[in-house]
């Protein structure tokens, strides 16, 4: 039996009967990373910097797949990024897909995961339109399988990730170059298409819903295949005030650095991650966790403007210059629940349960009468707390760890299990 995947992050909380883990994807343009070019060098777009806005990111953010474009086509390129900005500063759970181009374009994408949740099942390439025409860029097909409880009894969890970087421009040249290349999206997803969880993401260079390229991923004509847009948001997104909580380019509004950035300010809605149906009705054991996609540091207040001016009340000012200093692009990021069957981590059997109260840094467990002892565990898989209560409620004080997704399991005094995750700020 295959029971889907997908990504995560935020509060979940899961007395269910099934175990549930979270896993957050960032899907992000980082504006041609280790690519030389006559406008972005060393000195308008150096890599070294990069790397270090680039960790600052990923370490605020903490994703557990990092889908990424404009990654400079040489295969030694990845490990660049994994060393400099993913793992380092005591981390060290991230790995990377295999590198793949179609031998002629300077750019290209990658894939990264926490390998202590994920491993890479399989991957695939397209690199040909419906008319067998040579893609200006490869879309990669990553398929992902969750290592869990169910994992050890021979079941487990399949996330299905199509990455592409469409053709940027205006023109009806250019449109129709995007909508060749998500219809052999599509075509490829008809033939391989089964019980996994589905995404698409990437930088699709679009102004409009009304697009082509857009209906052929929201509107194709085999609905079970269909992509969905979480933000159901039609409309002309492409300098217009009434979407500015989607835009997600320009960051910067003036500066270009000697060209290499675009300017013009957030005005347009160019980065997607979109999700099958299957997700939305949690049909594999994925659940699409409301209220989770977001732009990072998009705060509506950026219209035609920078992401560092005003400054930002929802992300600290070092990440707000991280992300004005990396692309001219803003990651976008999607949270999913995954439950696990067959898991042995059940509920507690009492009437009120377990009840989490976010009190600024401070995380507040209540209903705890009947738990004999609990874990704080974080997304490398190290208990770093472990409590036995004494009374009915414990605190745990977001300062003393860093900020991030942690993972309580816990047994009652009855010798039930229970997981829920928390989220910690400092």
């Amino acid at each position: 039996m295959l029971r889907a995947i997908a990504f995560v992050a935020i509060l979940i909380l899961s007395l269910g009967a099934e175990a549930q883990d979270t896993i957050r994807l960032m899907q992000y343009n980082l504006l041609n990373y280790r690519n030389t070019t006559s406008q972005c060098t060393n000195s308008t777009n150096n890599p070294d910097q990069k790397d270090g806005y680039l960790g600052t990111i990923v370490s605020h953010v903490n994703p557990d797949i990092i889908a990424v474009n404009e990654m400079g086509a040489n295969w030694l390129n990845p490990n660049k990024i994994l060393t400099n900005a993913l793992n380092k500063n005591g981390v060290n759970h991230f790995a990377q897909a295999e590198f793949s181009n179609n031998g002629f374009s300077s750019i290209t994408n990658m894939l990264f995961f926490n390998k202590t949740k994920l491993d890479l099942h399989s991957q695939d390439v397209i690199d040909r339109n419906p008319d067998n025409s040579e893609m200006v860029r490869v879309i990669d097909v990553y398929t992902l399988f969750v290592k869990n409880n169910a994992l050890l009894k021979g079941d487990t969890t399949f996330l299905t990730v199509y990455l592409a970087h469409l053709k940027a421009g205006s023109s009806s040249s250019d449109k129709t170059t995007r909508a060749k290349m998500t219809e052999a999206a599509m075509n490829h997803l008809k033939d391989n298409h089964t019980s996994h969880a589905y995404f698409f993401a990437g930088d699709f260079n679009i102004q409009s819903h009304s697009e082509q390229c857009y209906q052929n991923l929201t509107k194709n004509s085999t609905t079970s295949i269909r992509f969905y847009d979480v933000k159901n948001a039609p409309g002309s997104w492409n300098n217009n005030s009434l979407y500015a909580n989607l835009h997600t380019q320009s960051t910067h509004d003036g500066d270009s650095r000697g060209g290499c950035f675009s300017t013009g300010g957030m005005d347009d809605r160019f980065d997607f991650i979109l999700c099958g149906k299957e997700v939305l009705d949690n049909t594999y054991g994925v659940r699409y966790i409301d209220g989770s996609y977001k732009a990072l540091g998009q705060d509506s207040r950026r219209f035609n403007g920078n992401i560092k001016q005003p400054a930002s009340n929802i992300i600290p000012a070092e990440v707000s210059n991280a992300l004005y200093e990396m692309s001219d692009h803003l990651p976008v990021l999607m949270d999913v629940a995954v439950t696990d069957a067959n898991s042995s981590v059940e509920s507690i059997n009492r009437p009120s349960g377990i009840v989490v109260s976010y009190k600024g840094e401070v995380v507040e467990l209540s209903g705890l009468d009947n738990v004999k002892q609990f874990d704080l565990i974080d997304n490398t898989g190290r208990i770093i707390l472990s409590v036995k209560p004494t009374s009915n409620t414990y605190e745990i004080d977001g300062n003393a760890f860093r900020a991030g997704l942690y993972h309580i399991r816990g047994e009652a005094t009855n010798g039930k299990y229970f997981g829920e995750t928390i989220q910690l700020i400092n």
